[in-house]
């Protein structure tokens, strides 16, 4: 085969697959209008027994005996213009500077949480009764098994908790003479 026919065989066919390479390509483009949905702003407020910090004063002390408990009402509220839900976040000992008793006492403690006792209830030292949020020692890790739910309006919307504080009774001796300021903490989420 001649020179110059190779090379116009080879151009033809080059130009061929130029042009059917350009006539596959293809633009796709779609559009849509999406109406967003109003934005709500508030604020979010919870509150224990009415206060950001509440002192539990009955709660703290170093009169426990092994097999003796005390307790005391507390009052969860959302203060804020939104919904939301809370959380048990911990509960520890927060003693200044505790010693080797408070560390042990606060090893066996146990606390309780329940939701809907009668506070007046709660606070004569009542059997615990209502739902149970929490069973277990003090720690870091402290939670209720689900998030509870407040509602913000038409008014403050509140929950009465019942939380109880025990030592058993066979706790240790190297517990005796210690001594617990309880903190819980309480995390709000808006919902």
């Amino acid at each position: 085969m001649p020179k110059p026919l190779k090379f116009a065989i080879v151009a033809v066919v080059l130009l061929l697959l130029g042009i059917s390479a350009q006539g596959t390509a293809a633009t796709w483009r779609a559009e849509s209008t999406v109406d967003p949905p109003a934005l709500k702003t508030g604020s979010l407020a919870l509150l224990a027994g009415g206060e950001t910090e509440h002192q539990f004063a009955k709660l703290s002390g170093s009169e426990l005996i092994p097999g003796a408990f005390t307790q005391a009402p507390l009052v969860i509220s959302n203060a804020g213009t939104v919904d939301l839900t809370y959380q048990l976040d911990g509960a520890v000992n927060a003693t200044a500077s505790p010693t080797a008793a408070d560390r042990a006492l606060s090893s066996v403690l146990q606390l309780s949480i329940y939701s809907g006792m009668d506070q007046e209830a709660c606070e004569a030292d009542q059997p615990l009764a209502g739902e149970r949020l929490y069973a277990g020692p003090l720690g870091s890790t402290a939670s209720f098994a689900a998030a509870r739910v407040l509602r913000a309006a038409p008014a403050m919307a509140n929950e009465a908790l019942c939380i109880r504080v025990s030592v058993p009774s066979g706790a240790p001796q190297t517990a005796s003479g210690g001594k617990v300021a309880l903190k819980l903490g309480f995390a709000g989420q808006q919902r």
